[in-house]
């Protein structure tokens, strides 16, 4: 009778950015006592991935991780495995990214345990064809991905074994298919309903069976603490399996030399079964859960599995504008270090880059990614922080005028830097898309566009009791109370100096939900710009029936605008006021004030204030205060929340203060500035 040789993977991983008691956390309940429970058990062998930002915190907090790992390595319990050090998601940064990402990682991996991995963890599991090269390229021999690979590829087992290989311009790859059997039993089911699953695939000859899996299953998942180690699945499980006459576990690199190939396999672009489907629209997710569902209900799904799919990972760049910029914006900083910088003298600002592409801010799904504020801001900060590192060596004149694509919606946008700030405007809407402040390194214009989401429909849904400990994927629960409240969707991108036709009789409750709103944020302004002296212009005009007027702006040396709106022709006006509203990223709003008379006022609620030609907003969290001055303006001030998932539920989410200046008596002319001071 033959053997199981399982392979048995764990993926940890916290993002540039997340917060220092997370990752206290995440190593007191999870990666600490996971590490400890396997240490007892020396016959167990496993694969470990564990991505670069951890590593840092690890190894700057110097925690006993960091030392048990060094043991199981030396002793052969561990294959360190490798993959992009700031856990990138290789197909979206440049090729000479991904490169530099694979050598970080193997260069420390190689100097912290003495071994170079032969292996590589694919971030998410998003593949596409052409990174068998590049990944053969950095002297790696294989990867896993999910079974959902295989089957899209239109392979049609029913499990998928072994290992295969792919390959891009000849250059091989080995791909590990991992269970999604194991990985829906591995830890929820009973300990020994995981080992059944493996002794289902015993037989007359060796059977090579692979889980990798994220570590965070093992104690930070919503009640996984009490059930894996409280509970002991997990010494129960290792028991089982070195107890086992019919299992074994390996390594993958031995399970090469003592496995062949099952041959070539060429693998469609995909990450896991669930990434697919949070990529898609509210609307075409419930057209493809109707499918799944009609497919379920005619005892067909089983049959036609392999060819229902959702969409591909890049969308989420078209589903979340904000999160495209975002994206474009890194490869622009990208494109312009790898041409005209030096990797060697230029190394810090590298590094900044490479920090900048953890993965997590650039998607969203069963966790918060890109709807976290401080993970977009990580993101932020160290591009700021590589444009500033750039700048300071290679920038000669101040302000410097640029003008180029970045976010690819076929109209240039408008770069104007100081020595305080880096601005960026779009033509559409003559917007005002970034405000990046250079010390400290904040983009005030970090913000989100409130939008429609699939699982929306579920806030209401209670969580079901069953026996074991629930997936992730299977939990909806309420975090706050009445959500549904802050279910409002925005009809235009949450930027800054957007201009709208608003209602006289408009309040904050119609504001918010953008009654009585006509925003001019979707019309396409005509624009030039000049550099003259110490101060650089911009003017934007927009010429709509009857609504004529330049909006001329003005950036010196300081860190802020001056803008002045000059109407042409009004008519638009006899009924109607006209609002310029900006959006500010504001991390922590309890604690950001309205200053008035050395008085302050919180703006964690709604405020309106009237005929107002001095507003003064404090950030005592960042240390600034942002100084607006203007000819006269009622002004509404408001939170905006949004209402997404995260691990442990839905929870809605601070993300920007929004303030709109209203003018009233049709002007003919108005001016209005900002002036940010730390």
């Amino acid at each position: 009778m033959g053997k199981v040789y399982f392979c048995f993977g764990l993926h940890n991983h916290q993002p540039v950015g997340n917060f220092d008691h997370v990752f206290e956390w995440a190593h007191e309940r999870c990666y600490l006592p996971l590490l400890s429970t396997l240490e007892k058990f020396p016959k167990i062998k496993f694969s470990l991935h564990t991505s670069g930002p951890l590593l840092d915190w690890m190894i700057e907090h110097d925690k006993e991780y960091m030392r048990l790992v060094r043991k199981m390595v030396k002793r052969g319990q561990i294959e360190i495995i490798g993959g992009g050090y700031y856990e990138p998601i290789l197909p979206l940064i440049s090729d000479n990214d991904k490169r530099a990402q694979l050598d970080l990682m193997g260069d420390f991996l190689e100097k912290e345990f003495g071994l170079r991995p032969k292996g590589m963890w694919l971030a998410e599991r998003v593949w596409e064809p052409t990174l068998a090269s590049v990944i053969n390229a950095a002297k790696i021999d294989f990867t896993f991905l999910d079974d959902t690979h295989f089957r899209f590829a239109g392979l049609d087992d029913d499990e998928f074994l072994g290992y295969y290989t792919t390959e891009d311009q000849a250059n091989p790859l080995h791909v590990f298919p991992i269970s999604k059997a194991l990985r829906y039993k591995i830890p929820f089911g009973t300990a020994q309903e995981g080992i059944d699953v493996l002794n289902k695939f015993v037989g007359g000859e060796d059977t090579l069976i692979t889980f990798f899996d994220d570590g965070e299953k093992f104690g930070l998942w919503p009640n996984t603490y009490e059930w894996v180690y409280e509970k002991k699945w997990m010494e129960t499980f290792l028991s089982y399996l070195s107890d086992s006459v019919t299992i074994e576990t390996i390594h993958p690199s031995q399970a090469i030399k003592k496995f062949s190939s099952s041959g070539l396999a060429y693998l469609p672009t995909a990450s896991y079964e669930e990434m697919g489907e949070w990529v898609l629209t509210p609307h075409g997710f419930a057209v493809y859960d109707r499918l799944k569902k009609y497919l379920k209900d005619q005892h067909k799904y089983e049959e036609f599995k392999n060819f229902v799919r959702g969409g591909f990972f890049r969308n989420f760049h078209r589903k979340y504008p904000r999160l495209n910029y975002m994206h474009k914006r890194m490869l622009d900083v990208s494109r312009t270090l790898h041409r005209e910088a030096d990797r060697e003298k230029d190394k810090k600002a590298f590094t900044h880059l490479w920090k900048a592409q953890t993965n997590c801010g650039y998607w969203h799904g069963i966790f918060g990614g890109f709807y976290l504020g401080h993970i977009r801001a990580a993101v932020y900060e160290n591009l700021i922080k590589a444009q500033n590192l750039f700048d300071k060596r290679y920038l000669n004149a101040s302000p410097a005028i640029e003008s180029r694509d970045i976010d690819l919606d076929g109209n240039d946008e408008l770069i104007v830097k100081n020595d305080k700030q880096i601005l960026c405007f779009s033509q559409t809407g003559g917007s005002l898309i970034e405000m990046s402040l250079r010390d400290p390194a904040i983009n005030l214009l970090n913000t989100i566009t409130r939008q429609e989401e699939s699982y929306h429909k579920k806030i209401l849904a209670h969580e079901a009791k069953q026996e074991g400990v629930k997936s992730i994927h299977d939990i909806v629960v309420q975090k706050d109370k009445d959500l549904d409240k802050y279910l409002v969707y925005d009809s235009y991108e949450r930027l800054s100096l957007i201009d709208h036709l608003l209602d006289k009789s408009l309040d904050l409750t119609n504001f918010n939900r953008q009654d009585g709103v006509e925003s001019l944020s979707h019309k396409c302004y005509a624009i030039s710009a000049k550099k003259a002296g110490q101060k650089a212009t911009a003017r934007f005009e927009l010429n709509d029936n009857a609504l004529n007027f330049s909006k001329n702006i003005t950036i010196g040396n300081e860190a802020g605008l001056e803008a002045e709106y000059l109407f042409k022709r009004n008519d638009a006006l006899k009924v109607r006021d006209f609002g310029i509203e900006f959006n500010l990223f504001l991390a922590s709003i309890d604690h950001v004030f309205a200053l008035k008379n050395k008085e302050n006022t919180a703006l964690n609620a709604p405020q309106e204030f009237k005929n107002e030609k001095n507003f003064v907003i404090v950030d005592s969290h960042n240390k600034i205060s942002l100084q607006f001055s203007c000819d006269g303006a009622d002004i509404f001030t408001m939170p905006v929340y949004s209402v997404s998932s995260s691990e442990s539920g839905f929870e809605k989410a601070y993300q920007q203060l929004c303030v709109l200046f209203i003018l009233k008596n049709r002007p003919e002319k108005f001016k209005i500035a900002l002036k940010v001071e730390r």
